[in-house]
């Protein structure tokens, strides 16, 4: 493990240290995290990029995401969460503050006021996956589906096969039900 001081100083660090995953805030002392987000990604594009930050605005969180962050993090996100966080984006998956989510959805509370509870399995969801959950409570079949995402039909067999096991469920009508629950509209970004 290596700590850096600012942004120059990672991307100095990180050729020599070949890391596998690199936690960066939004402000740092000289190149700021969004930039450093970038040019690292740009020369290490395997490395996985989590952003830790006491910044959850909208526009960072896109920002950061759009550069190709794994993850976006509050501060105040507990030692445990921000470990299973880790390991969630080391598996490859993409990882938000709930707090983030609820911002980016434009939706922070269920029609009945209280807050819009993250299902379990949610994280362990790709982004991909997400996208098609989202599709399928829309109604959508496997060839829209693979019409929309520029997939094959195969590939949205497989991904949907995926998705109804870590959902848990055994077809199509379980998965609207499960994602109408959870209102994945509010928790997925299109």
């Amino acid at each position: 493990m290596k700590i850096s001081g600012s942004g120059e100083e990672a991307l100095q660090v990180i050729p020599r240290f070949q890391p596998d995953l690199v936690l960066l805030d939004i402000f740092m002392p000289g190149m700021g995290g969004l930039e450093a987000l970038r040019q690292i990604r740009a020369a290490h594009p395997t490395a996985k990029i989590l952003m830790l930050t006491t910044f959850g605005y909208d526009t960072y969180v896109k920002e950061a995401v759009a550069g190709g962050a794994a993850g976006y993090l509050l501060k105040d996100t507990t030692p445990q969460e921000v470990w299973a966080s880790i390991t969630v984006v080391m598996g490859g998956q993409t990882v938000l503050s709930p707090s983030v989510v609820e911002s980016l959805s434009g939706k922070p509370r269920g029609a009945d006021g209280q807050k819009t509870l993250i299902p379990a399995w949610f994280p362990l969801l790709s982004e991909k996956e997400r996208k098609i959950l989202l599709l399928i409570s829309r109604g959508q079949s496997n060839e829209e589906i693979a019409d929309r995402l520029h997939l094959g039909k195969k590939t949205i067999r497989n991904y949907v096969s995926a998705l109804y096991e870590k959902i848990e469920v055994k077809d199509r009508f379980g998965a609207i039900r499960v994602a109408i629950e959870a209102q994945v509209h509010t928790l997925v970004l299109e």
